[in-house]
C-alpha cells in the first residue's frame, strides 16, 4: 500500500463515532489520492496509521467496497479501484435519480419543520465553505486541500440531511450503499473542483422549495440538480477513461442493489 506523503494521512476528528471517522479518513485518502490506484488496502498497516484497531479498518474496507471505491476479492483482500466509467455513470446516475427524488419528495411530507431547519443549517455550512475555499488566495497548498475537502463535506452533509429525515431506514441503506457523491467527491479531489458553485445554487433551488413547502417543486428542483450533475460530472471524464477504468458489468460493486 502507498501513501504520498504522511500529511496526506487526515486526522481523525474526536466528535464522530469511530467506525465513521475511520471511514472518512479512508475516503479522504482515496479522493486525495493518498492511495493510488490498483495498490492493496492491508487492514494491518491502515490500523497502524490511523491509530485504531483492525476492526473499524475492516468494516470501513467493507463499506467502501459496497460503493465501488475498492474491490474486494477472495484470499486476496482489498485493493483501491479505478474511476467509474462514462458508462457507470450513467447507471449510476439512473439509480441516484431514483433515491435522490424519492427522498426529498418523501422528506417534504416526514420531514417537518425540524428537516426544514436542519436544511437550511446544512446549506448555511456549505455556503459558508464555498466563501472559504473562493477566498483562500495565498494559502499553502495544504491549507487548500483542507478547505476542498471541507467543501466537498459540506455538499454531502447537505443531501445526508435529506435522506436522515426521510425517517426511513431502508433509504438510508439504499443511499449508503449506492454512495453516488463520493464518487463525484473522488472525480472532484482528481481533476479539481469545478462545479462548487452550480452545486450550491441548485441546493438553494431545492431548499427554497422545501421552505415552500412544495412537494412537486422540490422534487424538480433535485431532478434538475441530478441531470446537472451527470452533465458535469461526464465532462470530468476523460475520453480514454472510459476503456481504462472497470468493466461494465459493474463488477466494481460487490454489494449491488
Amino acid at each position: 500500500m502507498e501513501m504520498t506523503s504522511s500529511r496526506s494521512i487526515p486526522p481523525l476528528e474526536r466528535p464522530q463515532a469511530l467506525s465513521e471517522r475511520v471511514y472518512r479518513a479512508i475516503l479522504q485518502m482515496l479522493a486525495r489520492s493518498s492511495l493510488r490506484r490498483g495498490s492493496t488496502l492491508r487492514i494491518d498497516v491502515l490500523a497502524r496509521t490511523l491509530e485504531v484497531s483492525p476492526t473499524p479498518v475492516r468494516e470501513a474496507l467493507a463499506r467502501l467496497a459496497a460503493t465501488g471505491l475498492v474491490r474486494h476479492e477472495a484470499r486476496k483482500g482489498y485493493t483501491v479501484a479505478p474511476p467509474i466509467s462514462a458508462k457507470q455513470l450513467r447507471k449510476l446516475m439512473v439509480a441516484r435519480r431514483l433515491i435522490e427524488v424519492g427522498a426529498i419528495g418523501i422528506a417534504c411530507e416526514a420531514g417537518g419543520e425540524a428537516f426544514r431547519a436542519a436544511l437550511i443549517a446544512a446549506f448555511a455550512v456549505q455556503s459558508a465553505a464555498v466563501d472559504r475555499f473562493h477566498s483562500s488566495v495565498g494559502v499553502s497548498a495544504e491549507q487548500r486541500e483542507a478547505l476542498g475537502w471541507s467543501l466537498m463535506e459540506s455538499d454531502l452533509h447537505f443531501h445526508q440531511v435529506i435522506f436522515d429525515h426521510t425517517h426511513n431506514r431502508f433509504i438510508g441503506v439504499m443511499a449508503d450503499a449506492l454512495c453516488g457523491q463520493l464518487h463525484r467527491v473522488r472525480q472532484s479531489a482528481e481533476s479539481g473542483i469545478s462545479d462548487d458553485l452550480h452545486a450550491l445554487t441548485e441546493h438553494k433551488a431545492i431548499l427554497d422549495a422545501v421552505l415552500a413547502e412544495d412537494r412537486a417543486r422540490a422534487e424538480a428542483a433535485m431532478l434538475l440538480h441530478m441531470d446537472n450533475v451527470e452533465k458535469r460530472a461526464s465532462a470530468d471524464i476523460a475520453p480514454e477513461d472510459d476503456h481504462a477504468t472497470i468493466d461494465d458489468d459493474d463488477s466494481a460493486l460487490s454489494h449491488p442493489f
